[in-house]
């Protein structure tokens, strides 16, 4: 029975690389197996035919142009990022669920985790992670162990990638793993004798600092002086930015296009490339030193040794084991470099020897060897499971915005379709469009526990479940006490603190009925950038108001720094308190903010020193000026904007709130004024220079959610 298969990987065919290689070859490996029809997820519109080209011509192969609008409720998109292409995996699976899905790159597996039904029938593919056991933090072994154990196969370049999973994931059994080492096309039978070759090197790839491009690039005068006949052919046009060389691209290019005896190709179709690998007498592979410990071996070396040509390539474990120690043109610096290239463009006995030794371990990674083995692995799937029921979520409140992540993510599983019960208020709200939808849907969702519940838990029918999520609030309102509980089945909480706090108000609502699942934080808009360089003198708040927030603490904290340092200033984003209509009602509230405001105005040293900076969907941006992310407050749940600070690399002071340290165990919690004072001009500046990743469990946030709806549910 032929199997649909399904490939998405982080590799975009309209440049070509080794990664990109490799996705088009297993694809075409996996056609030639003549048990499966592959689709094909492009990263971007299939525009060049160097590697898309074979894939169009085969019968067996559907390229999915993900980018299309079709997809996307209406929006074309001009290259989809890792998470859009996890998206589009899970929504395919989830319209027409396939027998395998292919997956390479770890954030797109990673996303998987959120759908185990999907990830169960995944052969993960991952040379973009951590080689050293060393190198994980505890969450990332979680992450790992749970999408070892939740795959259906791991494909590993090298017994070293075995290895380290092994590591990782002790539990896993033999048969998870299958060797998946470089693909090459099959070799031709009559390749020319290197003695027969003219004195030409070649370098087929990518243009990367670590790849040494540009050193051999400067190096081939050398040569080419000893060697007037010599000619090297460059064939590629994917040139990486380099963090440590901003002039990287500019230099590479310089090289490529000014050097004389080179030939730069640019991008060509891998039939040119073929032709060029064939008439050569060696490859180029030398890498930089701190490439040595990699457990993964490169195509190329393969590429070079079934062309019939000698390569270049540093001297490792890997390749000792591979070639064995003997083999004659490794080189590690530029000095073996020059020595080995001259070597083998002058000692055909030399040359022929490593092309030898390379086109036996070529021989072993040919595309009609593979396609034998991915027809052995398809034997073993089992028949994908039958379509699942769609889930039908009514969403209620008057306030969504810390759920409208986790509505994007859930929606993207294919599980759940969600209609909206906006709310004007906390009781307010249209209720004869209330109970029209209610007659739609399977589970009710209210966000905040406030006038929303108390009506729904008084108007659901008899085979819905009502879910709810309290913030902090609710403690301070009468809805969920008059509400019916025996019709709720279940409330999360934010945190720990505010659940305890709930139970002690509302006595008797079952502690059976409850759990603690913090607020989604958004790990794609909220990213590591490089701070300005004021940064490391601003503090920074993210809302203001009520006067719970204690903008008067950051106004002390901000006064104790300018006694000793004039360079401090307090930046504010969000809505300007005035703006509420609500706080202007409430006396206490407007007055505690006149106060305020005379007391910016009124003191020399605060008065330029406090900045209000407009609400807008740009707080990424905006944390690249704050050094130092402030929770001030009296009482908080959560406090989104310490996680947001965090994510993008400002340091959070946060006052002793109730909670504050459960919350966030790993941060400073400070008692007053003066300890905020020490701990920050005792911290590091150039700390703040440096991207802070953190692993927040977003992953298992939204697996809680998921639960959480799917509970009860026939799937």
């Amino acid at each position: 029975m032929t199997k649909r298969v399904l490939i998405c990987g982080n590799p975009d065919l309209n440049y070509i690389d080794g990664s990109s290689i490799w996705a088009q070859t297993i694809a075409l490996a996996t056609s030639q197996s003549k048990k499966a029809k592959v689709d094909f997820i492009a990263k971007s519109k299939p525009e060049r035919d160097e590697l898309f080209a074979p894939l169009k011509a085969d019968p067996n192969i559907t390229i999915v142009n993900g980018t299309e609008s079709k997809f996307w409720g209406g929006a074309a998109y001009r290259r989809l990022s890792l998470s859009m292409m996890a998206e589009l995996v899970i929504k395919l699976d989830f319209e027409n669920p396939y027998d395998a899905i292919v997956i390479r790159g770890l954030e797109i597996a990673l996303q998987l985790l959120n759908t185990p039904d999907t990830l169960e029938r995944c052969w993960l593919y991952l040379t973009d992670i951590p080689q050293n056991i060393s190198d994980y933090s505890s969450e990332q072994r979680k992450e790992m162990k749970r999408l070892g154990e939740g795959c259906n196969k791991l494909l590993c370049q090298t017994t070293g990638f075995v290895k380290l999973w092994k590591e990782l994931a002790p539990s896993l059994s033999d048969d998870k793993f299958k060797l998946y080492t470089p693909v090459i096309p099959d070799l031709p039978e009559n390749l020319t004798p290197i003695a027969d070759r003219p004195q030409t090197a070649v370098y087929a790839g990518k243009f990367k600092g670590d790849w040494m491009t540009l050193e051999m690039a400067n190096l081939w005068p050398e040569i080419h002086a000893k060697l007037s006949s010599s000619n090297l052919v460059v064939i590629g046009d994917k040139i990486h930015n380099e963090v440590e060389n901003p002039n990287y691209v500019k230099d590479m290019k310089s090289a490529l296009e000014s050097t004389k005896g080179l030939n730069w190709l640019g991008a060509q179709p891998r039939e040119v490339v073929q032709h060029h690998l064939q008439n050569a007498r060696v490859g180029l592979s030398w890498r930089h030193e701190r490439m040595n410990e990699t457990v993964e071996y490169s195509t190329k070396i393969l590429e070079y040794g079934g062309a019939g040509c000698a390569a270049i390539l540093n001297r490792n474990s890997l390749h000792e084991q591979l070639l064995g120690v003997d083999y004659p043109l490794f080189a590690n610096n530029e000095k073996d470099f020059l020595e080995k290239l001259e070597l083998a463009l002058c000692d055909s006995e030399i040359a022929q020897q490593a092309s030898t030794s390379l086109k036996q371990l070529a021989e072993r990674h040919t595309l009609s060897e593979r396609s034998k083995e991915i027809s052995k692995w398809l034997d073993e799937v089992p028949p994908p499971p039958k379509a699942k029921k769609v889930i039908k979520i009514l969403l209620a409140g008057h306030d969504l915005k810390f759920f409208t992540l986790l509505q994007k993510k859930l929606e993207a599983s294919g599980l759940f379709e969600f209609v909206i019960d906006q709310w004007e208020g906390h009781t307010k709200h249209d209720e004869v469009k209330s109970k029209s939808l209610l007659k739609e849907v399977d589970v009710i969702f209210c966000e905040w526990c406030l006038g929303n519940i108390r009506w729904y838990s008084k108007n659901k029918l008899p085979n819905q479940r009502l879910i709810a999520r309290f913030h902090a609030q609710e403690s301070r309102t009468p809805y969920l006490a008059e509400s019916n509980w025996d019709n709720i089945d279940h409330i999360s909480f934010v945190s720990e603190h505010t659940r305890k706090e709930a139970l002690d108000i509302f006595k008797g609502f079952p502690l059976s009925k409850t759990s603690v699942i913090p607020n989604y934080l958004d790990t794609e808009k909220f990213t590591p950038k490089r701070k300005t360089g004021e940064a490391c003198f601003t503090l920074g708040m993210v809302g203001v108001a009520p006067m719970s927030k204690r903008l008067d603490r950051a106004l002390d904290l901000l006064e104790a720094l300018l006694e000793s340092d004039e360079r401090f200033c307090l930046r504010i984003k969000g809505k300007h308190p005035l703006d509420y209509g609500w706080l202007l009602n409430q006396e206490e509230e407007r007055l505690y903010y006149q106060n305020i405001f005379e007391r910016i105005n009124s003191t020399p040293s605060l008065r330029y020193k406090v900045i209000f900076d407009p609400p807008g969907d740009d707080v990424n941006d905006w944390f690249t000026m704050v050094g130092f992310i402030l929770s001030p407050s009296d009482h908080e749940s959560y406090h989104m904007a310490i996680g947001e600070g965090l994510l993008t690399g400002s340091i959070p002071i946060i006052w002793d709130w109730k909670g504050a340290s459960t919350v966030w165990p790993n941060q400073k919690v400070v008692k007053n004024t003066s300890e905020a004072k020490k701990f920050l001009r005792n911290f590091e500046v150039t700390e703040l220079t440096q991207n802070r990743t953190l692993n927040f469990e977003t992953n298992e946030v939204l697996e809680k959610v998921a639960s959480l709806l799917l509970k009860g549910m026939d799937s």
